[in-house]
């Protein structure tokens, strides 16, 4: 099962015009575990290849806020009950996406989104794109 198909998935249960607490189904840790059986990978690999996707997503727009936002949010949950060692990656998208959840000192003139999260986003996948060709 590739990433793609988890978001597409993924895509099922979060909708952008829904809010988060009115959602009709959230992710599971039984569906991280099915999803890494199919993928014949452990959560950790499993955590970090979302949050790449995510990432990548959020930044070239084709993924929104509230869809991302939505997904880490819940992975963070399955991921605290989790053993092993930790995501860093995912711990990163997930802090890029949690900075944009509020106005930061109460400062209403700015969208936190963009001034938080999409800095981090890009900063993240810079980082991606490094480590990559170094």
């Amino acid at each position: 099962m590739d990433v793609s198909e988890i978001i597409r998935e993924l895509k099922t249960y979060y909708k952008d015009d829904v809010a988060f607490r009115d959602l009709a189904r959230h992710l599971k840790g039984a569906d991280v575990d099915r999803w890494c059986t199919l993928r014949g990978c452990t959560r950790f690999q499993l955590f970090e290849a979302i949050a790449e996707h995510l990432a990548f997503g959020f930044n070239t727009s084709e993924l929104s806020f509230e869809f991302c936002d939505a997904v880490v949010t819940d992975l963070s949950g399955v991921l605290t009950s989790t053993s092993g060692p930790e995501p860093q990656l995912f711990w990163d998208v997930y802090s890029a996406f949690d900075e944009g959840e509020y106005y930061h000192g109460n400062n209403r003139e700015e969208d936190p989104v963009e001034v938080y999260t999409r800095p981090m986003i890009a900063r993240i996948v810079e980082g991606i794109h490094k480590s990559r060709t170094a």
